[in-house]
């Protein structure tokens, strides 16, 4: 397997787990659970690696990020600050 076909399959994989982690944070959302710590940061850490990567984010996730960070926003908290998201 060639470094760039090892690179693209690496990619997908990320993408799939991260649809997979921003339906699980849709659904806390739509059932108004608070969002675990742990996968906000998992989220947000792997939409920075696309981003970085340029990699465009699946639409779910892009969703997903946009909301809480409106939610976040309405807390008088900085999306951007990571300490926030503790």
């Amino acid at each position: 397997m060639s470094g760039t076909s090892a690179t693209a399959k690496g990619m997908a994989e990320v993408l799939h787990l991260m649809n997979e982690l921003a339906e699980q944070v849709l659904a806390l959302q739509v059932m108004q659970l608070p969002i675990p710590s742990n996968q906000l940061t998992a989220l947000i850490s792997a939409a920075r690696f696309l981003q970085a990567n340029q990699v465009a984010w699946p639409p779910l996730v892009q969703e997903v990020i946009q909301e809480i960070a409106a939610q976040m926003e309405a807390l008088g908290l900085d999306p951007s600050d990571e300490a926030a998201l503790s």
